[in-house]
């Protein structure tokens, strides 16, 4: 990871936990001109607060503080900020053994009760805005067993394999990449200070509100467990959606005159070829570079821009009865169709609007 050359994309669940676990890495990135973007699932709206802050927090609420806290933060670290809205806080209880769980009464709009492909949904739109060339994130226990991060581990897995993007997850032993703290120290250092309703930096401590305390970590190691192939092959795909295009549009052309059986078929593989490649990518662009191809050919067939018919005669591929008009509208339609089906992101909030209708009818008639 060189980064003067990477626009990183930080997947974390709370405010503070970009600064903890990767503030040494999103300031690098930063210093060495690349791009950090941080994207936060939630507010951290169910933790607690330092006694110095709690007046703060009693006039407008723990997370609008800690988002408040979270934009210092960022701009210390010279990163930007993504808010992914639709789940909340699970809160926090410790195990026998040591490790994290979910609060015992977490809403159901917790993070930790979300559905991961959701959650990817959710980050798949961050991804497809700021087009990163990497994602960072928690490894696979979350680091201490929190649900929150463990859901946002998961998710970045599913996205970044939906994306063909390289993985890094934070561990504690030398793997793939290392970035020391010494030399970003007074930006990290800022950065904890921002959070001063959750922590408090004291020397080389951090001690949480909680009254737990760590050492800052000298060098913050990252492991690779998701490869990307090179960039190109992005164009690859697009350039062979194209051409497939092409194909379909050439030989539907050629046969749609034949009825029944070439118009019937010229439109299936014309629709199918559209509708597939939508459907099965999820990609506009890839979709746009098929449909350029087939309707492309269609519409300068159509056209006829040199007015001398097929092959310098009179007669017209598509002529003006019903196999051409089919031939030239339903691709088209269908080509609008494709493209105009909502992305993943307007999938999810189809869905959790649909989740949360019950809830809105039970209630109907109180006062908000």
């Amino acid at each position: 990871m060189d980064p003067r050359l990477e626009r990183v994309l930080f997947v974390h669940a709370h405010p503070d936990d970009e600064t903890l676990s990767t503030g040494a890495a999103i300031a690098t990135v930063a210093a060495g001109g690349g791009t950090s973007i941080v994207a936060t699932f939630t507010l951290g709206e169910r933790g607690e607060s330092r006694p110095d802050s709690r007046a703060e927090v009693e006039e407008v609420g723990v997370g609008e503080v800690r988002r408040r806290e979270l934009e210092q933060a960022l701009r210390a670290l010279g990163a930007r900020g993504r808010r992914i809205h639709g789940w909340d806080d699970s809160g926090m209880s410790w195990l026998a053994t040591g490790r994290a769980t979910a609060a015992p009464d977490a809403p159901e709009t917790a993070m930790s009760r979300a559905d991961l492909d959701d959650l990817a949904d959710a980050l798949g739109a961050v991804i497809e805005e700021v087009d990163p060339t990497a994602i960072v994130t928690y490894d696979a226990d979350g680091g201490y067993g929190h649900p929150d991060h463990v859901a946002a581990h998961r998710a970045s897995v599913i996205a970044a394999r939906r994306y063909d993007l390289p993985l890094y997850v934070r561990t504690d032993r030398p793997a793939d990449v290392a970035f020391e703290l010494a030399p970003v120290r007074d930006r990290v250092a800022e950065a904890l200070a921002a959070h001063r309703s959750q922590l408090v930096l004291i020397d080389d401590e951090v001690e949480h509100v909680g009254g737990q305390r760590r050492p800052l970590d000298a060098v913050e190691h990252y492991r690779l467990i998701e490869t990307r192939p090179e960039r190109r092959t992005r164009w690859s795909l697009r350039v062979a959606g194209f051409l497939a295009g092409v194909v379909v549009g050439v030989v539907g052309t050629f046969s749609h005159q034949q009825v029944p059986f070439g118009i019937v078929l010229s439109l299936l593989a014309a629709v199918g070829l559209i509708a597939g490649v939508r459907a099965a990518s999820g990609s506009r662009q890839l979709t746009i570079a098929t449909v350029v191809g087939l309707v492309g050919v269609v519409a300068l067939v159509a056209i006829d821009p040199l007015g001398r018919g097929a092959w310098g005669t009179e007669r017209a591929l598509i002529p003006a009865n019903l196999a051409g008009w089919l031939w030239t509208l339903v691709p088209a339609a269908a080509s609008f169709v494709a493209l105009a089906w909502p992305d993943a992101e307007a999938m999810r909030r189809i869905r959790m609007a649909g989740r949360a209708q019950p809830d809105r009818s039970s209630t109907e008639g109180e006062q908000p």
